[in-house]
């Protein structure tokens, strides 16, 4: 287990079934691999002092024999059921030392949001066809407002209440 790993991208969200009763914790992050055959996994490490604090084993199982020299990155997750409330932080372990640290989570429902730099990229991007596209809204809403008000207005002014006529014809 000598050496360094490389990591990166490790998010930790810990959230409650509806009722805050049952919840579940996900760790996700990526190792990079570098030997053709190689896996990873992360699995629980025995607790430490802290028990608001989750400790991970990063495992990498290294195959016998020839191997090709490739580097990628392995997305690796971990799930494990909690209180929903149960953690503040998780530290992964690799050869006995923490080499990574990642606040956990809470959000309030399983859909959260979250937000990641692409995205807010291609938001920006669209943000002058968005503008364009409101002008040209609001322009027609604008030539739309007072046709339709004239036409009221001259639908009320052509029905008019009738009149009771009275009868020219009396009765001798």
């Amino acid at each position: 287990m000598a050496g360094s790993v490389a990591t990166r991208d490790w998010e930790a969200l810990e959230m409650a079934d509806m009722i805050g009763q049952h919840g579940q914790i996900t760790v996700t992050g990526e190792v990079e691999l570098t030997d053709t055959g190689t896996t990873a996994e992360l699995k629980e490490h025995a607790p430490g002092i802290n028990p608001k604090i989750l400790l991970l084993d990063l495992v990498i199982h290294r195959p016998g024999g020839i191997q090709g020299h490739i580097a990628w990155f392995e997305t690796l997750t971990f799930k494990k059921k909690s209180s929903g409330n149960a953690y503040d932080e998780v530290e992964i372990l690799y050869g006995g030392a923490v080499i990574q640290r990642v606040r956990v989570e809470h959000p309030l429902t399983f859909a959260a949001p979250r937000a990641t730099p692409p995205a807010r990229k291609a938001a920006v991007e669209k943000k002058p066809a968005q503008i364009a596209a409101a002008k040209k809204k609001t322009a027609k809403k604008a030539a739309k407002k007072p046709a339709t008000k004239t036409a009221k207005r001259s639908a009320k002014k052509s029905v008019k209440k009738p009149t009771k006529k009275k009868s020219t014809n009396k009765k001798k």
